[in-house]
This record gives C-alpha cells, structure tokens and sequence, in this order.
C-alpha cells in the first residue's frame, strides 16, 4: 500500500447533501476547526500583548496580557538563563503559535468551503500545535516545571482528542 493513500474506507470525500446525519457530524467536525483556530489565535494576542507590555510598547495597565513572559522567566530561572535567550524563547513560542493558527483557520476554511482538501491540512494543523504541546512537555520536565507541565499535557491530550474525533466523525458511510 502507498503511504499517500489513505486505507480503504478512510477516503475523505465530503457526505452527500442529503445526508442529514453526516451533514451535522460535518458541522461538529467544522466547529471544532473553527474552534482551534479561535483558541489559538488568542493565544497569540495574549501573548503578542504580553510582548509589548514588556518591551514597554503598552502600558503596564494594559488588561489583556498573558503573563506567560514572566511564567517563562520564573521557569528557566534554574539554568540563569540570559534575558536574551528567555526573550528569543519567547518569540518563538508566538511564532510556533501563529503557524498553528493560520493552518487551523486554513484548515477550517477548507473545509467550510468543501475543497477536498481538508485533512491534509487538518493534519498539518494539529501536527504543528500538537509539536508545540509536547516542546512544551519536554522544557518542563527539562526545567523542573511539573506545576505548569499539568496544563501542556492537558491540552495537547483536547487536541489529540479532537483530531481523532474529527478523523472518526468523517461521515464516510463505506467504514465499519
């Protein structure tokens, strides 16, 4: 078998229109898509508004800010990590973070659209936030972060969890 198909019964065509059922599985599957894209794109706000609170681009008052630029200070304080390095971690993460928002929006997109193409780029997506999920795991247990390690595994367990559930509730009626 080719790796670049799909086993039998695991094609991803779209349910038929009629289809009542696999129609509303599809608008589970598109909310959950939609639903990263959201939770992820805040994610980098937060973290972007963090920054410039920081840089002192905004002002300390400023409300919406994630605080995880502090968390990653505290957090890597255990090898004196340089402010330089902390910094350049950081912008990192909100880079990592950004991609995996604009490949759930692209993949939530195609798949609002029907292109045909939607678990190539559901798979690029989740591939992408779940590499950043288990980075995370490894630094905490690399910097003694069992506290904050709690939270990672958590959600990178919510979007394998999705990703399967969205992989399962294709609505291909030739599966067992």
């Amino acid at each position: 078998m080719s790796l670049s198909k799909l086993p039998e019964g695991f094609d991803d065509k779209a349910p038929a229109a009629d289809d009542g059922k696999a129609m509303g599985l599809n608008a589970v599957r598109g909310g959950l898509l939609f639903f990263w894209a959201a939770w992820t794109g805040i994610v980098v706000i937060t973290n972007l508004t963090d920054a410039l609170k920081t840089l002192a681009i905004l002002p300390d008052s400023w409300p919406v800010a994630s605080g995880n630029y502090a968390l990653l200070v505290k957090v890597t304080a255990i090898y004196q990590t340089p402010s330089w390095l902390t910094a350049l971690f950081f912008c990192g993460i909100i880079l990592w973070e950004a991609a995996a928002t604009i490949l759930y929006c692209r993949a939530a997109l195609n798949h609002r659209r029907g292109a045909g193409t939607e678990m190539p780029a559901v798979a690029q997506a989740f591939g992408v936030s779940l590499g950043l999920w288990m980075a995370f795991m490894i630094a905490d247990e690399a910097l003694v972060a069992y506290r904050i390690e709690n939270t990672h595994r958590s959600i990178f367990m919510a979007q394998l969890l999705t990703l399967l559930a969205i992989w399962l509730l294709r609505g291909d009626r030739s599966r067992p």
